[in-house]
């Protein structure tokens, strides 16, 4: 319950930073796009909400965590990018408050380094992994330098080819 109440306080804390035009347009993309594979939130039940109302939707529409990825990738669709960096950091803070990720092997390797050649070989939705990193990791040039390769390993070795500079919050 601790983490549950984390993250609402996450979540609130993001979309209290929001400029009024901001919110409007967050509630906007909101309702017009599906996230995590559960569809979209009816426009009527966020047309009247409040940013605290708006969180409390996020969350019992896509359960906690997903409501802080979904507000990332808002946040970063809208422009909005160092509020995505911003809740993007300050989750990963209070999941690893002593600055150790969960993620990593006893020989302290991070798991996107670990598995690189099986994810090159099986990742199939390169496309929409290289858009969540556009803005808040890929700048535009990184960007479309990985979207002009033909096939998907292509565009995963491209990808690692820029991973060496990426911090541990950037991998995660």
């Amino acid at each position: 319950m601790e983490n549950q109440s984390r993250i609402s306080d996450l979540l609130q804390s993001a979309l209290d930073d929001l400029l009024q035009e901001d919110f409007k347009r967050f509630k906007d993309k909101l309702s017009h796009s599906g996230f995590k594979g559960k569809g979209i939130i009816p426009r009527g039940r966020l047309e009247k909400a409040d940013k605290i109302d708006t969180k409390n939707i996020l969350i019992a529409f896509y359960g906690g965590d997903a409501a802080v990825d979904v507000t990332i990738e808002i946040l970063a669709k809208i422009n909005v990018r160092g509020s995505a960096a911003n809740l993007k950091k300050d989750r990963e803070k209070d999941l690893h408050p002593n600055g150790k990720p969960l993620e990593l092997s006893a020989k302290g390797e991070h798991f996107v380094n670990r598995h690189r050649a099986d994810l090159i070989q099986r990742v199939c939705m390169v496309d929409s992994i290289i858009d969540m990193l556009y803005g808040t990791v890929l700048n535009e040039e990184q960007y479309q330098s990985i979207r002009a390769e033909k096939t998907n390993p292509d565009k995963m070795r491209k990808l690692y080819e820029f991973m060496p500079s990426w911090n541990w919050y950037c991998k995660e």
